[in-house]
């Protein structure tokens, strides 16, 4: 597996967007929504290290997001079938997922011991 990108959940798109381009700038890789009311955004550096920005509209307070964590962080895999098995032979919960996405991604999360999100992600061609 390899490392991917850090996840952020963000309270505005817009708001977050001009803070990472403008401020850190960083440019944007792709925008998607890969369901109604969620919006997704991918950035990247100069050294192709990436953030993803997720909103969900409708909910003003992040921390109030009880089922997601404000961080995570994405691994890439190969196989998600080899790692979902992996992970219920190292007892490790799977939070979410697998989940598979028009686009033929497929992805799972799972919380590493102090709560933040960890992502595994088949297909992720960014």
């Amino acid at each position: 597996m390899k490392y991917s990108f850090t996840s952020i959940t963000v309270k505005n798109m817009e708001e977050s967007l001009k803070f990472y381009t403008e401020v850190l700038s960083l440019k944007e890789l792709v925008r998607f929504s890969p369901r109604m009311g969620v919006n997704i955004v991918f950035l990247k550096n100069e050294e192709n290290n990436k953030i993803e920005l997720i909103e969900y509209e409708g909910i003003e307070n992040t921390n109030s997001l009880s089922a997601n964590s404000i961080v995570a962080i994405g691994f890439t895999v190969e196989n998600l079938d080899n790692t979902v098995n992996m992970l219920k032979e190292k007892n490790i919960e799977i939070i979410r997922g697998p989940i598979q996405i028009p686009n033929g991604q497929k992805f799972v999360y799972v919380r590493d011991p102090n709560g933040a999100e960890i992502v595994f992600i088949q297909g992720l061609d960014i």
